[in-house]
């Protein structure tokens, strides 16, 4: 056989698409599941695709495909017949060949050949993107977006699971949850949130919320602290602080160092003592094999999109966990035009999809209105205190809060005002305000 007589790439895509026509006119009853995952516009050779829109309408009228007589007016009324060779050709190549019983493993064959095909496309077009955008992080987001579409359409089918199987997953996940591989829990590592709740659950989305400046950063910080104890990789992206700000505070627990002293003073000069300058040297050096990952992106680096990306990496790089954001309400906008409640509201539903489309824990850090502070002992904060909340208490699977119990005080309340599947709680918890971390007030 020569160079010239071999199959092209084409030819082998088209025959795998003429099995698939063959295999559902042998048995119509594999229709519904074939059509379910390729569709006219997955097919290459287009009689391949006039002809699939005839089966499928066929289908969808209740008219039988094995009605051949049938199958034969509908395509010649389509002027089709002529394009398939006339008659005779069509039974040759559709109707009288033995092909394998399995339209579905055709179908999904076709699919991947389509995805691949749009994916070859949407690479040629990615260098018009670059050259006619100037900022890469822009056109990153804009390969990403469509990278993202490519993927949701290649994606055919949803698990479906028998009552027995999907029983069995919750009986695990009750009896052993760190092992289950569905929404195992996280352990926070505060006390009170893991003996009530046994952590937060992967692909779940929590908000962490105070009023600014009482504690939402020191928590999370803590969280994470607990985490990297554990081995398990966690990314916070932050947008108050810098990377050596975040690191800093872990220091200070860490270390057990007043993180005042861990501050550089007017001429540049350490704070500490002789003692406590040697044990932040080994505990800056015992993070050496930490799996906490920090980023501070500005800007456009800012966005949801970007976040998620971002996201995205770590967990193909890293295999995080947890993603922490602080905080929500200083995210960049995607877009200028969008108002404060359509900007929360759209990105607290995306960090819930991208919760389950990671299987991690997301936590979104909040502010609070400041409507409860007034007078000395401020009210206990509710969900509708949420800033701009939008959608941010319906779409998070928990909400935990902290309150200030009087100005200046070191006693707080926990409140889980939100746990999916669970009950709502108080915890009495103080902030040890040297080393940003709170602790549980026994006994109050």
């Amino acid at each position: 056989m020569t160079n010239h007589d071999r199959p092209t790439a084409r030819d082998r895509v088209t025959e795998t698409e003429a099995c698939l026509i063959a295999a559902v006119i042998a048995d119509p009853d594999t229709i519904t599941e074939a059509s379910a995952i390729a569709d006219a516009s997955d097919f290459v050779d287009d009689r391949h695709r006039r002809l699939w829109g005839i089966i499928t309408s066929m289908a969808d009228a209740n008219e039988s495909i094995h009605d051949v007589r049938r199958l034969l007016a509908n395509i010649r009324d389509a002027g089709l017949m002529e394009a398939l060779g006339g008659k005779e050709a069509f039974a040759k190549r559709y109707l009288d060949i033995e092909v394998a019983a399995n339209a579905t493993a055709y179908a999904k064959d076709v699919k991947r050949h389509s995805t691949r095909r749009q994916l070859r496309a949407l690479a040629k077009q990615f260098v018009d993107d670059i050259e006619a955008t100037d900022d890469p992080a822009e056109v990153a987001n804009i390969v990403r977006a469509k990278i993202d579409d490519v993927a949701s359409y290649a994606s055919t089918t949803t698990d479906t699971l028998s009552l027995h199987e999907a029983a069995l997953q919750r009986l695990q996940l009750i009896e052993n949850p760190e092992a289950s591989e569905v929404g195992k829990l996280i352990p926070t590592g505060i006390t009170c949130l893991d003996e009530v709740y046994g952590g937060l659950r992967c692909g779940g989305s929590y908000v962490i919320a105070a009023r600014p400046g009482r504690g939402k950063s020191a928590l999370m910080k803590q969280i994470f602290n607990s985490l990297d104890v554990r081995g398990r990789s966690s990314l916070c992206i932050s947008l108050e602080m810098e990377p050596h700000e975040f690191a800093s505070r872990v220091l200070s627990e860490r270390a057990e160092i007043d993180g005042k002293m861990l501050e550089v003073d007017d001429t540049g000069g350490c704070l500490l003592s002789n003692d406590e300058l040697e044990r932040l040297r080994k505990t800056v050096s015992d993070t050496e094999h930490s799996v906490i990952y920090i980023a501070a992106p500005k800007g456009k680096a800012a966005t949801m999109e970007a976040i998620a990306a971002q996201a995205r990496l770590a967990k193909a790089k890293w295999g995080i966990e947890v993603l922490a954001v602080d905080y929500l309400q200083i995210m960049a906008k995607s877009s200028p035009r969008q108002t404060d409640y359509e900007f929360v509201t759209a990105n607290s539903k995306a960090f819930k999809q991208l919760a389950r489309e990671l299987g991690i824990v997301v936590i979104v850090l909040s502010q609070l209105n400041r409507g409860g502070e007034s007078g000395g002992n401020p009210r206990r904060p509710r969900l509708s205190d949420l800033r701009d909340s939008g959608s941010i208490e319906q779409d998070a699977d928990g909400v935990i809060m902290l309150h200030q119990i009087a100005e200046h005080s070191t006693d707080y309340e926990l409140i889980v005002a939100k746990m999916r599947n669970d009950s709502e709680n108080r915890f009495p918890v103080e902030l040890v305000g040297k080393y940003t971390m709170f602790r549980s007030r026994e006994g109050k």
